[in-house]
């Protein structure tokens, strides 16, 4: 899974007017996002790190580091399901 594919599943996740407010990007970019008619940038990346900080590191590298609370949406689910 790339960053972009990692970026676009908690853009899933979240409220397009979260992300709105959350930073510069305006409501029409995220939906241009959303729908793949526009890439995520550097600032959308940034914008994802400040309203999911519990992932951070996996947004950016992929991976995870529970240890120190840097999880992904698979393991909060796994971890919930389980």
């Amino acid at each position: 899974m790339s960053i972009t594919d990692r970026a676009l599943l908690l853009i899933g996740m979240a409220s397009l007017t979260d992300l709105s407010k959350a930073g510069e990007t305006n409501y029409p970019r995220w939906v241009s996002i959303k729908r793949g008619k526009a890439r995520v940038g550097a600032e959308e990346i940034e914008i994802l790190g400040k309203l999911y900080p519990q992932y951070r590191w996996w947004l950016s590298t992929g991976e995870v580091m529970p240890e120190v609370g840097q999880t992904s949406p698979e393991c909060d689910e796994a971890n919930q399901a389980g």
